[in-house]
């Protein structure tokens, strides 16, 4: 029998676990579009609600956790949104960051140490959409607050045909 990696055993005892466990289940119950924004926090104490009274009968451990929000933007997505809603957020941060790039690529031949400022905001922005952090609320939250100031400056960038970088 092959051994459980220490990383997803790590996880199954984490305090996020049940959470994740929760807006996972909340999806699948509402898979196309899901339960609608900041959702999770009114869906979750009918689901828990729920698990208590099967679990009175199957005397199973709980998995079932509330939270204001599951601690993960992609299951965040899935569960509010569903997967319809997920697929063009994950769009636009495909093309957002496709478009960055190109704008780099294009600018990056010309001497001009100002494009410099524009690869911090990628890196920063790459980091917070990784699907495999935990993190706080997409839409609530001073992070994100800073990520939605974030992606305001790429687009700035890369939208910009008269901007100071490209003429510069």
């Amino acid at each position: 029998m092959q051994e459980t990696p220490k990383s997803i055993v790590l996880l199954r005892h984490s305090g996020y676990n049940r959470v994740f466990r929760t807006s996972f289940a909340m999806w699948k119950e509402q898979p196309l579009f899901g339960f609608g924004l900041k959702s999770l926090r009114i869906k979750c104490w009918d689901m828990l609600e729920k698990d208590n009274a099967k679990r009175k009968i199957t005397l199973k451990p709980q998995y079932i956790a509330c939270a204001n929000h599951p601690h993960n933007y992609y299951l965040e997505f899935l569960s509010e949104a569903g997967i319809i809603g997920t697929s063009l957020l994950i769009t636009f941060f495909i093309i957002l960051l496709k478009d960055s790039f190109l704008y780099i690529k294009k600018h990056s031949k010309k001497i001009n140490s100002k494009i410099n400022l524009l690869i911090p905001f990628i890196i920063i922005f790459f980091l917070e959409i990784w699907p495999l952090k935990s993190s706080g609320s997409f839409f609530t939250t001073w992070g994100a607050t800073f990520f939605w100031f974030n992606v305001a400056v790429l687009i700035a960038f890369t939208k910009n045909k008269h901007s100071s970088l490209a003429n510069s």
